[in-house]
């Protein structure tokens, strides 16, 4: 897994841990496109994709991680729609 992927992971751990994680970006390509290309970026959210989503699975989250537009979001597991803070 790529390094961005596993330090969003345990940003993304904390924010659930901390009830902060509704709401939040994850791995924005804003945030990371002065130092990896975009293709390193899209990339590395895949695998955070990935992790993210079997982190939840696992742990019985109700909640999705889904891309849109250009970051990763929380997501309702239901219906899918975005949870906004």
């Amino acid at each position: 897994m790529h390094h961005l992927a596993c330090d969003e992971l345990e940003m993304l751990i904390e924010d659930l841990k901390s009830n902060s994680a509704v709401g939040n970006n994850y791995l924005d390509t804003w945030d990371y496109e002065d130092d990896y290309s975009h293709n390193e970026i899209d990339k590395a959210r895949d695998d955070f994709l990935e992790a993210a989503n079997d982190y939840l699975s696992k742990n019985n989250y109700p909640y999705i991680m889904r891309e849109v537009c250009e970051n990763a979001r929380l997501c309702d597991k239901d219906t899918g729609e975005i949870l906004r803070g």
